[in-house]
């Protein structure tokens, strides 16, 4: 039997799964979430082994929740499903420690299919997803472009292109203000930025957040 969580803000959207996956055979939504915050302490109590996994939280990026939940509960397999139709995001989301990445638009069945693949130890990625990736992966990391950026500094810039300040996000990645003030400086060197609103302006224009 799946053990199902799902975690998104959008009640609606929770409530329309929670009824499409009930009436799947094997399957069983055992708990909800509608912030970071709410999932992390639901996991002891409900020990979820799939969670639907939404990468825009009110109160986190999605990206840097993932591998707290593998600390949390190793075995539980994590399908992203997002609005952010990136190959950036997919890869980082997986180098995160995601098991499936699917984008909103697409039929439920494709989601079904993917809970189903991480439930038997296996990666799910939509094929249009996957190709893209692929060819992302075998590309050079050219002076910038998303591709040079590490994993850390991918996080770094998508919170700071949130909004958040330097000191917030060191609280929420639990590094040192001096390290995030770093990859920051990174960040802007290799995106070839001269300010934050230079960063707010790439990271929307990329379509990273809305």
């Amino acid at each position: 039997m799946i053990r199902l969580m799902i975690a998104d803000d959008h009640a609606m959207l929770r409530d329309g799964l929670r009824d499409k996956f009930s009436g799947e055979e094997n399957i069983e939504v055992v708990g909800e979430a509608g912030t970071g915050e709410e999932l992390l302490k639901k996991l002891s109590t409900i020990s979820p082994s799939v969670i639907v996994l939404d990468l825009k939280l009110p109160d986190t990026n999605g990206v840097t929740l993932i591998p707290q939940i593998k600390n949390s509960l190793p075995e539980c397999k994590v399908v992203v499903l997002t609005m952010y139709d990136h190959t950036r995001y997919a890869t980082h989301a997986m180098e995160s420690g995601a098991d499936a990445f699917v984008v909103k638009g697409a039929p439920f069945e494709e989601l079904l299919k993917a809970v189903r693949a991480v439930s038997e130890n296996e990666t799910y990625v939509s094929s249009s997803m996957a190709s893209r990736m692929a060819k992302l992966l075998r590309g050079r990391k050219k002076k910038g472009s998303l591709e040079c950026l590490s994993e850390r500094e991918f996080q770094v810039m998508i919170l700071l292109g949130s909004g958040m300040s330097v000191k917030e996000i060191a609280y929420q990645l639990n590094l040192s203000e001096k390290s995030i003030t770093t990859y920051r400086a990174r960040v802007m060197e290799k995106l070839e930025l001269s300010s934050k609103a230079d960063l707010i302006r790439f990271v929307l224009e990329q379509g990273l957040i809305e």
